[in-house]
């Protein structure tokens, strides 16, 4: 059988088998079936897929800023609890901390940033390098706070660091969380028990720390009993727990010298406050308190990094959309 061909000559059949064979093409059939309709919605599609995924990613470097911002430093802060020890200065891998010369009896310094690892930390008697009374290496986790205290007697040679992980995150909603260090080098064990209440602490032998303890914001009078007995030796009213407060509880002093005090210290404060709660070796005491407005230090982190990431991720974000209209208008 025989087809028959179009009139106009050889151009005209040259068109006419070229339009023939795009029809009958698969690939011509395939793209006869996608309408505009269709490829508008594919476009729109990718579109909201690459808003998503750069959203996504925003949200991801502000969620990790606080990590940058860390820089691969630790919070240390560092306390001197040694009742018999003269005033002293503080040196890190052999070099003085400006801010820890000099310090005397029952400071409790503000937060200072020091690199991740181990670093070395030495205490001399204050304007004597000649001996070191402490000198020893601390292991440094970056983005963790420690409290590094001076625990023990010069007397009888137990002088030593002792190295406390503090935990700064806040408690729940409408609660404080407290903890209690027992660094009374000749004090036995002790519970801790708010009047008219349950043990917070049972049993804490020097020098240890307790858990942190989620509690009721308010104000507490804290008896510091010998474990597992009703003879109180200690008593500290008026202990204040603010609402988001992060508070230690520094049980100093010796049983000998009659000199057991508490210094209650909250430790997530962005202005440092202590409040010292002083106390006798009866069940009868008095508190005093006082306040430093002291900024904690700059972490070293850097806030241009941050926004530099953004920017370029938005950057990205709209360089994308222009390659994707300009394909599709391709």
């Amino acid at each position: 059988m025989r087809t028959s061909r179009p009139q106009g000559g050889d151009a005209q059949c040259a068109t006419y088998a070229a339009r023939k064979a795009r029809l009958f093409s698969p690939m011509a059939s395939d793209t006869r079936s996608v309408s505009p309709d269709y490829e508008e919605v594919r476009l729109s599609t990718m579109i909201r897929r690459l808003l998503v995924l750069g959203l996504a990613a925003l949200m991801g470097l502000a969620l990790a800023a606080p990590a940058l911002a860390q820089n691969g430093q630790a919070q240390v802060r560092v306390a001197h609890l040694a009742p018999d020890a003269p005033n002293v200065d503080v040196y890190v891998n052999g070099e003085p901390v400006p801010a820890l010369q000099n310090v005397p009896y029952t400071t409790i310094s503000e937060y200072l940033p020091l690199p991740a690892g181990t670093q070395q930390v030495t205490v001399y008697a204050a304007g004597d390098t000649s001996t070191p009374v402490i000198d020893t290496p601390v292991d440094l986790t970056a983005g963790y706070a420690y409290t590094v205290a001076a625990v023990g007697l010069v007397a009888d040679g137990s002088l030593t660091a002792q190295v406390y992980q503090d935990d700064l995150r806040a408690p729940s909603a409408g609660n404080a969380k407290v903890r209690v260090v027992h660094a009374s080098p000749d004090a036995g064990p002790v519970d801790v028990v708010p009047r008219g209440g349950a043990p917070l602490v049972s049993g804490l032998t020097f020098p240890d720390a307790s858990p942190y303890a989620e509690v009721p914001a308010g104000t507490y009078t804290l008896d510091v009993n010998a474990a597992g007995t009703n003879d109180t030796v200690l008593t500290v009213p008026d202990a204040a727990l603010a609402s988001g407060g992060v508070y230690s509880a520094f049980a100093i002093g010796t049983v000998y010298a009659d000199s057991l005090d508490v210094l209650l210290v909250q430790d997530n404060a962005q202005t440092g406050a202590t409040a010292s709660a002083s106390a006798s070796a009866s069940a009868s005491a008095s508190a005093s308190a006082s306040a430093s407005a002291k900024p904690l230090p700059d972490t070293g982190g850097s806030g241009v990094l941050p926004l530099t990431a953004a920017m370029v991720l938005a950057c990205s974000g709209v360089a994308a959309l222009v390659v994707v209209r300009r394909l599709t208008a391709g």
